[in-house]
């Protein structure tokens, strides 16, 4: 019955294809002893190659004999065994994290480098259908909203295969006892001071005797929840690449828009920005959408989200200041302390006006000198009649105050030429023969300043 289950499953949702290189998280405890055993029988109906990967968390005085039993389990099915030990506890405190997050975390950073250095293009692991409902369950009760709800996918990054998610646990038991297939019990399973636990096996046991199909449900609430999370995401997805300029995102109609559909908005962007959102909730989310232009808000990690009026922009985390100061010359590349590249180019024909992050330039005698911007500094755009002040035009361009040290500022002789991100002097305007200037951020954080 499981094994159909498996079966089921894989051609189902198309899980498995000729030729997957899969490698196989393996803990040695039940539910991933069944996986390895039903993927290795599968290979007689589908061709394609197992790698069998253990991760030693090296918390129990058994973890070394455990890892063994693992290495004789591969060994037993003639498939090639790599394993890892890492110090769980040590990263747990450096990272102010709990045990459990933290095996996750060093477990999947394990699985990854092991799949990319060995050639593996399927990362298979044992949840079953009683942890999809356990995780479900668990997520609603410390409040998650729709994403988390939606529980453990079949499929995660096109690589991360569970096959097994449609068979319970009791299932895996009954199973492992009838053809009694050896496998290791894990102690700290029992103990009831992690919250999982004391839900698999207090609560839960007292939902299945009013409610039997408790699992089925709850299982079947989270895949439900999981499709209906996509579709809503695909359309966010779409709000936010719409609103996405550089590292800002637009919200001039931010007043007007729904409360769910903000939250969402900026999970997107947040996740655009930092590539996850580990150690995000609710709160920071909830807390972002209640900015004021010109607050700005700190996600965990040190990063900083600033509130503009027409615009979110992810400062990221800022170096500290650094003084800018270059003699430029000739043409050429150079580079200001880390933070800018710069090109400076001879240049005759036709120039971008509009542009912000080049400059093109009458003929001006060499050399160029590149310094910080600095509080008073001002001078006459092109376009217009008369000296305006560079901070007012960083204000008109959202140019976040934090930043404004940074900016590069071209003079020469004392004049200002250019400054980043803003127009060139009208003195020094291009009439067809001069120098193109173009800056290149070298740190993400500036690389939103042009848009």
């Amino acid at each position: 019955m499981p094994y159909r289950k498996f079966k089921e499953t894989v051609r189902k949702n198309s899980l498995i294809s000729r030729g997957d290189r899969i490698l196989v998280a393996f803990s040695g405890g039940p539910d991933s002893t069944v996986l390895l055993h039903f993927l290795f029988l599968f290979t007689e109906e589908l061709d394609y190659s197992l790698g069998v990967a253990h991760f030693n968390h090296g918390l129990r005085g058994e973890a070394d004999q455990e890892e063994e039993f693992c290495r004789r389990r591969a060994r037993e099915y003639d498939l090639p065994f790599f394993s890892a030990k890492e110090d769980v506890r040590g990263f747990a405190r450096e990272r102010g994290l709990n045990l459990e997050e933290a095996g996750r975390l060093l477990r999947y950073e394990f699985l990854d480098r092991l799949a990319r250095k060995e050639g593996y293009n399927k990362i298979a692991t044992g949840h079953t259908l009683s942890d999809q409902a356990e995780t479900l369950l668990y997520r609603m009760l410390r409040g998650a909203g729709v994403s988390g709800l939606s529980g453990i996918p079949l499929l995660r990054e096109g690589r991360y295969i569970r096959p097994l998610l449609n068979v319970s646990r009791r299932e895996i038991m009954d199973f492992l006892k009838r053809v009694g297939i050896p496998f290791l019990e894990d102690p700290s399973n029992q103990d009831l001071s992690f919250d999982r636990n004391w839900l698999r096996h207090q609560l839960l046991p007292v939902l299945k005797e009013r409610f039997p199909g408790i699992e089925e449900t709850l299982a079947r609430e989270a895949d439900i929840l999981y499709h209906e999370n996509l579709w809503i995401e695909s359309l966010v997805e779409g709000g936010v690449e719409e609103r996405l300029r550089g590292r800002r995102l637009k919200v001039e109609d931010w007043n007007s828009l729904p409360l769910g559909f903000k939250r969402r908005v900026l999970r997107g962007f947040l996740r655009k920005m930092r590539g996850d959102l580990r150690r995000i909730n609710f709160d920071h989310i909830d807390h972002l959408v209640n900015l004021k232009p010109g607050e700005e808000y700190y996600i965990p990690g040190g990063e900083r989200v600033l509130r503009q009026s027409r615009y979110f922009f992810y400062l990221g985390k800022i170096p500290g200041y650094r003084e800018l100061y270059l003699e430029i010359p000739r043409p050429g590349e150079y580079e200001v302390e880390g933070l800018w590249k710069i090109k400076l180019r001879e240049w005759e024909g036709n120039a971008d006006f509009s542009a912000r992050a080049v400059a093109y330039i009458s003929e001006a005698e060499l050399p160029l000198v590149v310094r910080n911007w600095r509080p008073g500094d001002k001078y006459t755009p092109l376009g217009s009649g008369s000296p305006r002040k560079i901070s007012s035009m960083f204000n008109a361009e959202g140019i976040p105050g934090p930043l404004r040290k940074f900016i590069p500022v071209f003079e020469k002789g004392g004049e200002v030429i250019w400054v980043y991100s803003l127009p060139v002097a009208e003195n020094f305007k291009f009439t067809g023969k001069g120098f193109v200037v173009e800056v290149i951020p070298l740190l993400p954080v500036f690389e939103g300043l042009v848009v």
